[in-house]
């Protein structure tokens, strides 16, 4: 849900914050009672009043409502990031009443391109029921690139929830009485000869035209990275691009790229010694640099020269965030007004999102296809991509190429929906057996069985269907492939679909009617964070779990034979170590992480990760068996690396997602908003873990039988192998 949230709130635009240092952030002025109060805006699609009869203090409050569900309602008020701290704390009154969800505040920061830099709600404390008045309070980092603050309230899930005396404070001072601090302006920022629009247009692609074009991408993105004075912010480097790309019809553009070179200035240094592979466990190859039969002897000089130049550790375009230091890619424009026949704003997007990656993805190595031929493949399709549709597919399939789960659309992609089709029928489906197979169904659909297989849809096979929509669907593997698709492959923008089916008797076909929204992911009862299976096996679901609730759940399972931890969801609270402390007796190495450098972009050493395991009087001594499949991904992946050190653990499932690691937003013209795991995760001995996945000790996947039989075969395997005599050592 929080992914959801997230790819919404990035995207929602004309927020007017008031300059007036006293904001209405205690919803008291409300200039028309049937509307909100005054500056604060709806988010979601629940309703949202003003409240005169139920509030904390004061004559109003506001009011968020469902008596439906399935979504979200938020009451959100914008305020200009003018001011300067370490971080942000949200205060506020909430009362609930029959909340069957969650409910709380939420505070989320933004830089000037809408990429978010911190967010929090209060999801996590499953806050639902009925409470009466009660203050509360969310905290997030404070960055110095943000742009806009916004506050709110939540609601997620049914029923009511009244939101009062909103506090926001930088750092222990309350907003309403700190002074505006007016941020500092870069020649980068203040450079405004383009706006939504290159201004350079070609449809037709001469050959010397591509080749100079391939070698711009390269050099203009080496440069971005590399050179110093586009680090201090001294260029809009996308306007840069925009004043060369006409005279990429030049025979000898080589001339013409150093003469730009020698336009940004001298660099210091300039005689250090290149980085050596060898020093690094991965690099970039930065060979080309000195081809003779790519570059011209001067402009290899120049290029040479930069590499060996002496780098601050800012960049104006890219930073290395805090801990991990995954990517971090600031600055970015999202060019939301662009139009699609501008041939320089979609070569843009290509040459962003080709250098980003080739300097700051740590698997680009383990990307299937040669990166330098997906650039050459991908110019002439930017050029000739013509509408909205084309060019927003080609960037689809663009981040499709690198292999990586967490590469996936989250924004500004309203043409993809119509793509994928805006009305759905109401029958949730998973693949099993690589077979779409009916999971649940709404009310309205009757006699078909639960596992019946979907064969074809609107009389086209489903097998045929997959073969051509595959490479719309990114992932690091196939099973998560079919996991993404197996939520829009009965999107249509037609009133109903005629659907064949297989069950264990017969094959038939249905015209079933499609609904505007249909709740996909939250139809059945939530399970619970932790039940008893038998007298002596615990069962824990981390998706459902409240914050520090794990404690107390091991203490109560510290006495029985065995636990289940099904990591076939994605953990509501982070029980890495909150875990690791009751069930790995002493301090235990389990993961090693890759690290980059703003001097040497594109070279990856290790860095060695945190240890698991607490050295406590009692450590659990049960067995654990770790359920998972296409659904554990990221942090789910990484609590099944940290957890299966256990003494008594084993992995039970099928492949994982395949994505762990710390994400990076990357923001491209016409506003899309997308990612890449920004961190490299492996084993203790260097064992990669995106694209395979988590392998697990035992390899079980369901089946369609069991599945028609109401089995979870995984579940029951895990019971097995706890009530067996198999004592799980290691």
């Amino acid at each position: 849900m929080k992914l959801f949230l997230l790819s919404v709130f990035v995207f929602i635009i004309g927020v007017q914050a008031q300059n007036d240092p006293k904001f209405n952030l205690d919803f008291e002025k409300v200039s028309d009672p049937e509307a909100l109060p005054d500056n604060w805006i709806r988010w979601g699609n629940y309703e949202i009043s003003v409240d005169d009869r139920v509030k904390y203090s004061g004559k109003y409050s506001a009011e968020i409502s469902s008596e439906k569900g399935g979504s979200f309602g938020s009451i959100a008020y914008g305020i200009p990031a003018n001011y300067e701290g370490n971080y942000l704390q949200l205060e506020g009154y909430m009362k609930t009443e029959n909340v069957e969800g969650s409910a709380g505040l939420l505070i989320r920061v933004d830089d000037a391109s809408g990429k978010t830099l911190s967010f929090k709600d209060m999801s996590v404390y499953k806050i639902g029921g009925t409470t009466i008045w009660k203050k509360y309070k969310v905290l997030v980092p404070f960055s110095s690139e943000a742009h806009m603050i916004y506050v709110g309230g939540i609601l997620q899930g049914k029923g009511m929830a009244w939101f009062d005396n909103f506090t926001l404070k930088v750092g222990r001072k309350d907003i309403q009485n700190l002074k505006e601090t007016l941020p500092e302006y870069l020649p980068a920022d203040l450079d405004s000869s383009y706006t939504d629009h290159s201004n350079f247009q070609l449809e037709n692609l001469s050959a010397i035209q591509e080749k100079n074009l391939y070698k711009l991408a390269k050099v203009w993105g080496f440069l971005k990275y590399y050179h110093p004075e586009i680090a201090k912010g001294h260029f809009n480097w996308d306007y840069e691009l925009f004043r060369i790309l006409p005279e990429t019809n030049s025979k000898d553009f080589d001339a013409v790229l150093a003469a730009c070179i020698e336009e940004l200035g001298p660099v210091e240094g300039g005689k250090s010694e290149k980085p050596d592979p060898k020093d690094f466990e991965q690099s970039v190859d930065l060979g080309w640099l000195e081809d003779e039969q790519f570059l011209s002897a001067p402009l290899s000089a120049a290029l040479l020269n930069v590499l060996t130049a002496d780098r601050e550790k800012e960049n104006y375009y890219i930073g290395l965030q805090a801990g991990v230091k995954n990517p971090d890619f600031k600055n970015e424009k999202a060019y939301e007004n662009m139009t699609y026949d501008d041939t320089g704003m979609k070569l843009l997007a290509l040459f962003k999102y080709w250098n980003m990656i080739e300097y700051y993805f740590p698997y680009k190595y383990l990307i299937d296809e040669d990166w330098d031929e997906v650039l050459k493949e991908y110019i002439p399709k930017m050029i000739k991509s013509q509408t909205e549709k084309e060019y927003k597919l080609d960037m689809l399939q663009l981040i499709g190429e690198i292999n990586d789960s967490h590469g996936i659309i989250l924004g500004g992609a309203e043409v993809l929906d119509h793509f994928f089709g805006k009305r759905i029928a109401p029958i949730r489906i998973r693949f099993i057996e690589e077979q779409p197979v009916v999971d649940f169904t709404d009310d309205s659909i009757e006699n078909i069985q639960k596992g019946a297989v979907i064969t074809a849809i609107n009389g086209r096979p489903v097998a045929e269907i997959i073969a051509k929509n595959l490479d719309y669907y990114p992932a690091s593997n196939y099973p998560t492939k079919l996991r993404n698709m197996a939520e829009k492959l009965l999107r249509t923008n037609d009133d109903s679909l005629q659907i064949s089916f297989q069950d264990d008797q017969e094959t038939f076909a249905r015209t079933v009617k499609t609904l505007k929204s249909w709740n996909w992911w939250t139809l059945d009862e939530e399970i619970p964070s932790h039940k008893m299976l038998s007298e002596n096996i615990g069962y824990i679901y981390p998706q459902s779990l409240k914050k520090d609730e794990i404690h107390d759940i091991m203490k109560a399972y510290m006495d029985t034979d065995g636990i289940v931890l099904d990591l076939r969801c994605y953990p509501a609270d982070f029980i890495v170590f909150k875990m690791g402390d009751h069930v790995i007796p002493k301090p235990t190495e389990f993961v090693k992480f890759t690290k980059t450098s703003m001097e040497n972009p594109g070279f990856y050493d290790f860095q060695d990760g945190p240890k698991n395991g607490n050295r406590l009087k009692q450590t659990y001594d049960g067995k654990i068996v770790i359920l998972i499949n296409e659904m554990t991904q990221s942090q789910a992946e990484y609590t099944a690396m940290a957890l299966r050190i256990a003494p008594r653990a084993m992995v039970v499932g099928s492949t994982t997602a395949g994505a762990d690691g710390n994400v990076s937003r990357i923001i491209l013209p016409g506003g899309i908003n997308t990612m890449i795991s920004g961190i490299g995760v492996y084993y203790p001995d260097g064992t990669e873990t995106q694209r395979v996945g988590i392998v697990p000790d035992i390899e079980l996947e369901p089946t369609i039988k069991g599945f028609r039989n109401g089995q979870d075969e995984l579940l029951n395997k895990a019971i097995q192998l706890i009530e067996s005599d198999n004592s799980l050592a290691k």
